[in-house]
């Protein structure tokens, strides 16, 4: 009767706890441990400068998206002063559509927090995008990633952050 007792009380068990994280070929980094997210390695403060032709619905999926991985996004609208908006809060990263990236690049350098620029290249042309990949380390592409993609592209550039604050 105990060894029934015993298989009952193991399978019952097995049956309650998620197994599939148990091993380091299961447990995949970025994400959560159920694989119903993705969980930021390096979560950060990210201030979106809203595009012009985005809709309020795929923004508002974005921050949504953001939050869920455990950032926090704080999002302006284009035409807002981006040297006000740097002043009023610390930021990590600032997230802008190509065409406005370079635009803001001196305000984001000169930015006290010395936030990172995470271009967003909306189906670019191949000499665009050749002139992106040399102008920055790190690009969102909506048209060539997924939503996961797009969040280990931000984790990417927060490592690289790290590693050049370390360096100096």
């Amino acid at each position: 009767m105990r060894p029934v007792f015993a298989v009952v009380l193991i399978a019952a068990f097995a049956a309650s706890v998620d197994l599939g994280a148990c091993g380091d070929k299961f447990l995949r980094v970025g994400r959560s441990a159920r694989f119903r997210h993705y969980a930021a390695v390096y979560p950060a403060r990210i201030l979106i400068y809203t595009p012009a032709d985005a809709t309020p619905a795929g923004m508002k999926e974005f921050e949504t998206l953001l939050r869920r991985a455990g950032h926090k996004p704080v999002t302006i609208a284009t035409g807002t002063s981006i040297p006000r908006a740097l002043a009023a809060a610390q930021y990590d990263l600032v997230i802008a559509d190509y065409s406005d990236a370079n635009n803001l690049r001196s305000d984001v350098q000169l930015a006290s927090s010395r936030p990172e620029l995470l271009p967003i290249l909306y189906k670019p042309t191949k000499a665009v995008e050749a002139e992106a990949e040399k102008q920055y380390a790190c690009l969102l592409k909506p048209h060539a990633m997924t939503k996961y993609d797009a969040l280990a592209e931000i984790d990417r550039l927060m490592q690289l952050k790290r590693k050049s604050a370390s360096a100096s």
